[in-house]
């Protein structure tokens, strides 16, 4: 394995997982036994790289339908109507064999079959004017039907799935899904997305259909032990040596443990230090390079702000663990209770600060940095 391999900016895959082993358990065990499961995580927590993996280790087919382009419930109809197709090609073969089945299941759906030189292919088209859920509705239920028929499993995994509750707003498609979804034997649904506030609305107010349908699984930051013993993986290979403490406590440090930050700190280190193990100057030094790189999105992000949000995240920024709504706290923002209570609630919605306990934190230390930096206490 290339020692860069540890640190990938994308799907983590292989040597370059590091630990969610109980995660990964619990999220297998549940693929294998037919529970659905709502997988929830900020952007680049490693959401995908978990759900491939646990899918993997399950060894049954799957399909990803990402939801992150979608903008009508036709459009919504159209991705579950595709990777309803693509699932039936890769769990159950020749579409040839299952024209009768097919046939057999959908009333509202038209079946089409392509054939070309080489195989069948399946195509589910509705009519414009039909009701999106309703096929939505038919056509899950034709691939379990088809999958109960042969006996197999497969796994749906539905990316970015805040923007159909966005879009559905609990109705129509939501309902549609979970009349499928609680009857399901040989389907499993993953659920997956990363704005909590929505897909908490989603599946635990009770007035949504999708209300306890499934496990939650929340990721939370690797912790610094499973972090330190990766690194250090890393460094026996690249060095025949391990890396001291002091720079492991700097890149965990600097990076707050956010896994796309420290992958991307240290395969910045590891690229410009192959024959020996940084420093800590050099550290900083590709740290900084990293913060210049990131400083046009991040001040993009704190400019979309309201000023009250900006008040806020700026406190947070100095004193995670402060009570907000403190009467001190307060003077020194000049805002009221209640205004920093809808500061924080549009903060979240935006993805930019998370809630562990009672204490609120910035998601993105480039974001925090630049938040300190505009305000003169960077």
């Amino acid at each position: 394995m290339r020692y860069r391999d540890f640190f990938p900016l994308g799907i983590a895959s292989g040597n370059a997982f590091c630990n969610r082993t109980e995660e990964t358990s619990l999220l297998t065990e549940n693929i294998k036994n037919g529970k659905h499961t709502l997988l929830i995580a900020t952007r680049r927590y490693g959401k995908s790289s978990l759900a491939m993996r646990a899918i993997h280790l399950s060894g049954l087919p799957f399909v990803e339908t990402d939801f992150y382009m979608a903008s009508s419930e036709k459009i919504i109809e159209t991705y579950i109507l595709n990777g309803v197709v693509e699932l039936i090609g890769k769990s159950l073969g020749s579409i040839d064999k299952l024209v009768a089945s097919i046939k057999k299941y959908v009333k509202s759906l038209k079946p089409k079959i392509n054939i070309s030189t080489d195989h069948f292919q399946l195509e589910l088209q509705s009519d414009n004017e039909s009701d999106p859920a309703s096929n939505v509705k038919e056509a899950l239920l034709l691939l379990e039907k088809l999958l109960a028929e042969k006996d197999k499993q497969a796994v749906f995994l539905m990316d970015e799935f805040q923007n159909v509750g966005s879009i559905a707003q609990g109705s129509g498609i939501e309902a549609a899904i979970r009349h499928v979804a609680q009857k399901t034997k040989y389907l499993t649904i993953i659920f997956s997305g990363r704005n909590r506030k929505m897909l908490q609305t989603m599946f635990e107010d009770e007035n949504r259909p999708l209300y306890k349908l499934c496990w939650k699984l929340a990721l939370k930051r690797i912790s610094a032990e499973h972090y330190y013993a990766h690194i250090q993986k890393a460094a026996k290979q690249t060095w025949k040596a391990t890396l001291n403490e002091d720079s492991i406590s700097k890149i965990l440090t600097l990076t707050e443990k956010h896994p796309y930050y420290l992958n991307k700190l240290c395969d910045r280190i590891w690229s410009f230090h192959e024959k020996h193990a940084p420093s800590l100057t050099e550290i900083n030094k590709a740290w900084e390079s990293i913060l210049d790189e990131e400083r046009s999105d991040a001040i993009k992000e704190i400019s979309l702000l309201s000023s009250g949000q900006k008040n806020v995240l700026l406190q947070i920024a100095k004193e995670p663990s402060s009570q907000l709504t403190s009467k001190q706290t307060l003077l020194e923002m000049q805002m009221t209770g209640s205004s920093v209570m809808t500061a924080l609630d549009g903060l979240e919605e935006k993805d930019v600060i998370e809630r562990d306990g009672e204490k609120y934190q910035i998601i993105n230390p480039v974001v925090k940095y630049y938040a300190l930096k505009g305000s003169g206490n960077g």
